[in-house]
């Protein structure tokens, strides 16, 4: 695996880390806390 390759996977994986998964747990946790009351 060359070095770019390897910074690029690197990149990929921080970028999940970073931006997905707080964005996913955010969402998650809001709906759950706001829930719509349907009668």
């Amino acid at each position: 695996m060359t070095p770019s390759l390897a910074n690029f996977l690197w990149s990929l994986a921080w970028g999940t880390a970073i931006v997905v998964i707080p964005t996913t747990v955010g969402l998650i946790f809001i709906s759950q806390k706001d829930k719509i009351q349907r009668s």
